[in-house]
């Protein structure tokens, strides 16, 4: 017995190859900025460290004494200070997370019709993606909302922390763990065969569910098997990323390391102290300038394993229904269940 699950893998295999393959920077460094956005920071490392908490003073090296510290630096002003990056976090999670949102809409442009752009693609399905994102943030407000509502009516009600009203919170703990994960494979399916198809009949996201449904309900045993094969594959590429990745990152790292070794004993020479604004804004510098290499590297990584992975949902979803096949140009010609599904525009 043939399962179409596993019999995508190999194409989706074949398709990867074909596209990343023979290798064009141009066409890499396009399908890793769209990877950044699907498949995170990776495992991106911090800026150098700030080891040094001693200055010169002729010939010697002191520590600094707290009082040298300039005047602004107050509790309250710490504390304002946090409340104040947590809130630029969030604000550009939420615009990440929106960007990765259109993001979808564009790798697939891109794997189906293998001409990788960014700025066009992104400009046509910018709707689709704020639909996308609409979606994933009203899953997100549900389940705070399910998981909520019992902590806030013991806040607000005043009810006492009894011993008996504490064994409450391990039901709900639990509920808060299968929520969470109904939610990762919602979200899943979601950008894996919902976003193509967005895409193939231009239809919005709540139709589009609609439509695969009961594409589902036919090939249960296939997108069973999908979710469970994803679901290895996935633990496997993120090991497998990580460790590419922090090996790439500490290769960048020499070079940084040498000039920031090298700038270090400069300042020391000129007598200029680390905490200086000179030293500040020199190591301030080359600490953004690593950040952003790790960065750029972590996306090469994963740039290979994201785009196999849509791949693999396109593969399998033609192959359980031929009108929504968008890459029946890419299958092999000894695949007996390869439909004749229209191409994109």
């Amino acid at each position: 017995m043939s399962w179409k699950a596993i019999d995508a893998l190999d194409d989706a295999r074949d398709a990867t190859a074909s596209l990343l393959l023979p290798f064009d920077a141009g066409r890499w460094a396009r399908l890793a900025f769209i990877a950044l956005f699907i498949g995170g920071l990776g495992g991106s490392g911090g800026a150098g460290s700030n080891s040094g908490t001693t200055v010169s003073n002729g010939g010697g090296s002191t520590d600094i004494p707290v009082d040298s510290l300039p005047g602004f630096v107050t509790p309250e002003n710490v504390i304002a200070a946090v409340i104040a990056l947590v809130a630029v976090g969030l604000v550009l999670g939420l615009i990440w997370s929106f960007v990765g949102s259109v993001m979808q809409f564009v790798l697939v442009d891109a794997v189906v019709t293998k001409d990788v752009r960014i700025r066009k693609p992104f400009r046509e399905r910018f709707w689709l993606g704020v639909r996308l994102f609409a979606f994933q943030i009203g899953l997100l407000i549900a389940i705070i909302t399910v998981i909520g509502l019992p902590v806030a009516a013991v806040y607000f009600g005043s009810v006492a922390v009894t011993p008996g009203i504490a064994l409450l919170a391990i039901p709900l703990v639990f509920l808060a763990i299968g929520l969470l994960f109904v939610s990762a494979i919602i979200v899943q399916l979601t950008t894996d065969f919902v976003v193509p198809t967005m895409i193939a009949e231009d239809r919005d996201l709540l139709s589009s569910w609609g439509r695969v449904v009961p594409v589902f309900r036919a090939e249960l045993s296939e997108f069973g098997l999908y979710v469970i094969v994803r679901f290895i594959l996935g633990i496997l590429a993120s090991i497998a990323v990580g460790i590419a990745a922090l090996l790439a990152t500490v290769v960048v790292a020499i070079p940084f390391a040498i000039v920031g070794g090298a700038a270090f004993l400069a300042l020391n020479a000129a007598n200029v102290a680390l905490f200086s604004t000179v030293g500040l804004v020199v190591f301030g510098a080359l600490g953004v300038l690593f950040v952003l290499a790790a960065i750029a590297v972590s996306a090469v990584v994963q740039m290979p394993v994201v785009t196999y992975f849509r791949y693999y949902s396109l593969f399998l979803l033609g192959s359980a229904d031929d009108s929504l096949d968008l890459v029946s140009q890419f299958r092999s010609d000894d695949d007996s269940s390869a439909p004749e599904g229209p191409t994109p525009a």
